[in-house]
């Protein structure tokens, strides 16, 4: 079946298995970041023997996501330039070859470098799926399914860190065989995924798709929506970095305790992205999305920082979980539909590089705030402080409501 696509394209009809295909696929990216985490010590232990051991070990595990943040744009300008759907499938599959080689290699270092290779293919996988679904689906449908990406990625971070703690019981090496996963993807998606045509009729239509392009292209207006990807990639991700500091503070020594509580914080990530869903389904303009997040996360920072008992720090953790998973999509679907179809992975790569370098700042930004401020509990405080004043001239200064004409323009409610 041909029918008119996205945009100006024309192609096979998207259904919602394609979405759930790119939605795993980009579960890879939190596969590869948390499901040798709790084998860090006996990796560490294995290569004791290393100089500064203690370091090289836990950047293993943080590496890919600068390659990501490095790599996304120029990974955006090639899919543009020469297709996502070849370029997916090989990703998937070098994604395997990287993620497994440690299981037959015994340097460290050389480790160190194939963990270059899974951030590069990461940068890939991402930029790659989010661009094809931005170019199957459109208005709510594309909306909802890039939220789903959030509900997703908590899910499968839940799931991944357990099958990692149980697998790294039959040795560190174990986990890495887990990333052969993507070897299926690559193969479900070669058979299921197509490429998106940008032209139909070459003399009747290239006119009009540059016309709309230029007329929807803004530069500026996408580094806008970068720098605050660059601040939320710190604000989503400052409380799960230190959540066993915060603990700590309060007298929570218990790995296992702190495994939990971090695990429940992922659930209440879950939870706020089922809520934006609720909150895209009413209605609400971009920018009272982003004030109800930015107003969850900061009272979660303000709890976490006053409390001196256990109890306040989770309350405070989950609350900030909520607005975490709201803040997400929010930004991604923000995105999204500024860009027009000829840049719409190099916009998707622009978006990832913030993200994910917003990640990477997270401990510096928060370590440095604790020196100032007298420590981790007082540096959230602070941030509180910043963060809630923010969100509430988001929410009161905006219209709450789009316009109802808007809700029922039937771009936003078209189902494929």
């Amino acid at each position: 079946t041909i029918i008119m696509s996205s945009g100006a394209h024309w192609g096979p009809v998207a259904r919602p298995i394609h979405a759930y295909l790119l939605l795993l696929c980009g579960c890879m990216s939190v596969l590869a970041a948390v499901v040798i985490a709790p084998i860090l010590p006996k990796m560490q232990a294995h290569f004791a023997d290393i100089e500064r051991v203690e370091f090289l070990v836990p950047l293993a595990l943080t590496t890919p996501g600068l390659v990501i943040a490095l790599l996304s744009l120029f990974v955006g300008v090639i899919a543009d330039k020469f297709g996502r759907k070849r370029l997916l499938v090989g990703g998937l599959a070098f994604y395997a070859l990287f993620g497994c080689a440690p299981l037959l290699i015994d340097s460290l270092h050389a480790i160190i470098a194939t963990r270059i290779g899974v951030g590069f293919t990461e940068a890939i996988i991402m930029t790659c799926c989010t661009a094809l679904i931005g170019d199957y689906y459109r208005g709510l449908q594309r909306e909802r399914y890039l939220a789903l990406n959030t509900t997703f990625a908590s899910t499968s971070a839940v799931i991944f860190i357990a099958v990692g703690g149980a697998l790294g019981e039959f040795g560190w090496r174990v986990p890495f065989g887990v990333y052969s996963i993507s070897l299926l993807l690559a193969l479900a998606a070669l058979m299921l995924l197509w490429e998106p045509r940008r032209h139909v009729d070459q003399a009747a239509m290239s006119h009009t798709v540059e016309a709309e392009d230029d007329e929807s292209w803004n530069p500026m207006r996408l580094l806008g929506i970068c720098l605050v990807t660059l601040v939320g990639g710190v604000l989503f991700m400052a409380v799960q970095v230190h959540v066993a500091y915060l603990l700590a503070d309060v007298g929570v020594e218990s790995s296992a305790t702190v495994g939990l509580i971090a695990s429940a914080a992922q659930v209440a990530v879950v939870v706020g992205s089922l809520l934006f869903r609720l909150i895209l389904r009413a209605g609400y303009m971009t920018s009272m999305r982003l004030g109800v997040a930015l107003l969850l996360i900061g009272c979660g920072y303000l709890l976490i920082g006053v409390s001196d008992h256990s109890t306040g720090v989770i309350v405070g953790a989950l609350i900030n979980g909520l607005g975490a998973g709201i803040l997400l999509p929010t930004l991604l679907c923000w995105n999204m539909k500024h860009l027009p179809d000829q840049r719409r992975a190099l916009g998707t790569g622009a978006w990832m590089a913030a993200f994910f370098l917003g990640q990477f700042l997270t401990p510096l930004v928060v370590v440095g705030l604790s020196e100032r401020a007298g420590g981790f509990s007082a540096a959230f405080q602070s941030m509180g402080y910043v963060v809630v004043p923010m969100a509430l001239l988001l929410v009161l200064v905006r219209p709450l409501f789009r316009p109802r004409k808007c809700l029922n323009d039937p771009l936003l409610n078209e189902h494929p």
